[in-house]
């Protein structure tokens, strides 16, 4: 994965102390190759999304773009070209998780189409909670 020194400084700008490590990275991109896409602006990689898929339902298992690239449509782009893929593939069901409180990740989701459907109490490494959103694919 050529990119990923610059995927790990979107992660640790993204996510501090949460931010996951490079082998994580590593299994994440040899089990998920297909849909790790990666968004650029003026020729630099400004954001990444990873869904993995197993048969007709997929996970979105991370989504981050960098402070300084983002309200410029980068995740938008990355959830759309992501959206896009899943459907022609024949996905129908896709799920992510938000951490609470995370206002921007959330409406994000809900303007494509997510809808929560339940919280995961410490759900994250920190304690933190999630919440469990879901939309089909047509």
């Amino acid at each position: 994965m050529r990119q990923l020194e610059r995927i790990l400084w979107i992660e640790r700008a993204s996510f501090g102390r949460q931010a996951w490590p490079r082998g994580m990275f590593l299994d994440l991109y040899a089990d998920c190759r297909d849909l790790f896409l990666t968004a650029k602006v003026g020729g630099r990689i400004a954001g990444y999304i990873s869904t993995c898929v197993e048969k007709r339902e997929a996970e979105i298992v991370s989504l981050a773009v960098h402070p300084d690239y983002r309200r410029r449509g980068v995740a938008d782009a990355l959830m759309r070209r992501t959206l896009d893929a899943l459907r022609k593939a024949g996905v129908r069901r896709v799920s992510l998780m938000v951490r609470t409180g995370n206002t921007a990740g959330e409406q994000l989701y809900r303007a494509h189409g997510f809808r929560r459907v339940r919280l995961e109490r410490r759900y994250y490494e920190d304690g933190g909670d999630g919440f469990l959103m879901v939309r089909a694919i047509q």
